[in-house]
């Protein structure tokens, strides 16, 4: 079943995700999003269990006070209010508030996700989240990327097991963020340039980030080059599969603003960032067939 949405769709889950940005950017902590009057969406009406494939981001990591995990953050299994994750929306929608297996992993690729799936596959549930490609692209030089093939196939594998290991349950997959925009909107502040200058992390695409040179420009675009075939097999996959519906690229086309990445590492998403991706990502749920 393909899991491509129509333009309609894909407009309105951009114009949901606009909304947030506005919000956002007005005031990082801000009122809880308002979660009245929601439905469940048609594609997962009763979800007693949700489970999470991904990395660092459905993790929460450095989305509140302190550094690391902060699971209530999480856009898909989060509890934090100011959020409105996937879960306190399926629970404000039908009034049963699902259980959580988060079964992402901090760092993870999809070949963690594949390792990791087990322990989603156990609990049965109907829907599961998968937010994966961020890893597979941020790497420590450009060799060490995950290649294009490797990454669909992984993907395509995980699918296939979620399909016939809970062949009842739906699989929301969200693109790959634009991390290249990432770079484009913190370059300019001397406490990111700092902070990316320090981290090991995501060194092909962050590191020596106030270097304008030819070299290091060319960097940067083989890993945005390498975002964007992830995010072609995303579809491809998702398309394939059954009961998968993907966001039509709206995680990837969003422009987050610097009040939505983390004042810690000015890399992951903040509560208010967490928030964007959650409204994305209900957004797409909304309009999916199932």
């Amino acid at each position: 079943m393909t899991g491509t949405p129509s333009h309609a769709r894909i407009a309105r889950v951009i114009l949901a995700a606009l909304a947030v940005t506005v919000i956002a950017g007005c005031a990082p902590t801000a009122a809880a999003p308002d979660l009245e009057e929601l439905e469940p969406p048609a594609a997962a009406p009763a979800v007693a269990t949700l489970g999470i494939l991904g990395d660092s981001v459905s993790l929460g990591v450095n989305a509140c006070a302190e550094q690391g995990q902060c699971a209530a953050a999480s856009w898909s299994g989060g509890s934090d209010p100011a959020v409105g994750s996937i879960a306190e929306r399926l629970a404000a929608a039908s009034g049963v508030e699902p259980a959580v297996v988060n079964a992402a992993k901090d760092g993870g690729d999809v070949e963690d996700a594949l390792a990791l799936v087990d322990e989603v596959v156990a609990a049965r549930p109907q829907l599961v989240t998968v937010l994966l490609g961020g890893n597979d692209a941020c790497a420590p030089s450009l060799e060490e990327m995950t290649p294009a093939a490797d990454y669909e196939a992984g993907l395509t594998e995980l699918f296939g097991r979620l399909n016939a290991e809970v062949p009842d349950a739906t699989i929301l997959a969200l693109s790959v963020p634009n991390v290249h925009h990432l770079w484009e909107i913190g370059r300019g502040d001397a406490r990111a340039v700092q902070a990316w200058n320090s981290s090991p992390s995501c060194k092909n695409l962050l590191g020596d980030a106030d270097d304008d040179s030819a070299e290091a420009t060319a960097r940067r675009d083989a890993v945005a080059a390498r975002v964007d075939e992830y995010n072609a097999a995303i579809e491809r996959v998702c398309a394939g599969a059954e009961r998968c519906i993907d966001d039509g690229g709206a995680v990837f086309a969003y422009e987050f603003s610097t009040d939505e990445i983390s004042g810690i590492d000015f890399f992951h998403p903040s509560i208010a960032g967490q928030r964007a991706i959650a409204e994305i990502a209900w957004g797409a749920l909304e309009g999916g067939a199932g």
